[in-house]
């Protein structure tokens, strides 16, 4: 098991690959998005879990997946993408990720409280 030095020292090679428009993609949307999502799901007891970007980041595929099958319980298709604005569905009609979000805040009881801003 790598210690928590080994792992940062790993984080910190893998982000100073990446380009400046990369590192604002995971930081502000895109990633990002998709551990903001995890966190609003959470919330609402749609999750067993949340997750920050570099979780997301690092386990993509099954991160991305979970949060998926999280919308997928409130009704809604996600289209989670790494690298770009994930995409969201009522139905056969896109909606914004805030309509999204409010049709969670709507359908759904708060069941946990995570200090963060989803957006």
């Amino acid at each position: 098991m790598a210690t928590r030095d080994e792992n940062l020292k790993k984080i910190n090679a893998e982000l100073e690959q990446l380009s400046d428009e990369e590192l604002d993609n995971v930081a502000g949307g895109t990633i990002g998005e998709t551990a903001g999502d995890s966190q609003i799901l959470y919330d609402h007891g749609l999750m067993d879990n949340h997750y920050g970007s570099i979780p997301v980041m690092f386990y993509w595929k099954s991160k991305s997946a979970e949060v998926d099958a999280a919308w997928a319980k409130a009704g809604i298709t996600c289209v989670t993408v790494p690298m770009g604005a994930n995409r969201y569905y009522a139905g056969n009609k896109e909606i914004s990720r805030r309509e999204a979000f409010d049709i969670v805040k709507s359908k759904f009881k708060r069941t946990h409280h995570i200090s963060s801003d989803w957006f």
